[in-house]
């Protein structure tokens, strides 16, 4: 790999704290508008979105923290950072993973689903690439397929946020069609 320049780390961690920002604004516009509407729809979205809003901000801490311990700290920082990281993120996934079932039989989308799986699969990968690549003393190189992982897994599981918003709302729209909440 090339050499990894400080302006891409600190580049990466303000494209990563800005997509958070946009993310919070959302989740929180829609927790405050969507959910309100429908008590079957928030009883089995809400835990879901609270678990994938968790772990979309452990999964852009990252490309943010990892990236800044790279250009501030010495190597070994960031790597107890990352392993640290690392371990939030995997006890968040099996939570994510857990909740987000009842979800897709609410709604019938596989939006969540599909990503829930590909999600996955990139931060298994993410976690160990340093380590196969570099061993057990990675490199600031090495940590960078990680960080372009996780900014790609973070910004999936915002799209996937996104596009369950809209079966969201075409569910509440049927539902408020024949007059009475999904399941009743």
């Amino acid at each position: 790999m090339r050499h990894v320049s400080d302006a891409f780390l600190l580049n990466m961690a303000e494209v990563s704290a800005t997509l958070i920002g946009l993310f919070l604004v959302g989740v929180f516009y829609y927790v405050e508008t969507g959910l309100r509407r429908s008590s079957r729809m928030r009883r089995v979205f809400e835990p879901y979105l609270r678990a994938g809003t968790r772990i979309t901000l452990i999964v852009f801490t990252i490309p943010i923290g990892v990236s800044m311990a790279l250009v501030t700290l010495e190597l070994v920082w960031a790597r107890a950072l990352f392993a640290a990281i690392s371990v939030v993120l995997i006890w968040s996934n099996i939570e994510s993973v857990s909740r987000v079932r009842g979800v897709a039989r609410a709604t019938s989308s596989t939006a969540l689903l599909v990503n829930e799986i590909v999600t996955t699969v990139l931060t298994l990968v993410l976690i160990v690439v340093p380590w196969v690549l570099g061993g057990l003393r990675p490199s600031r190189g090495d940590f960078t397929w990680a960080i372009l992982l996780a900014f790609a897994a973070g910004f999936l599981s915002i799209g996937a946020v996104v596009l369950s918003a809209f079966d969201i709302a075409r569910l509440e729209r049927g539902v408020a069609a024949e007059g009475n909440e999904p399941g009743e």
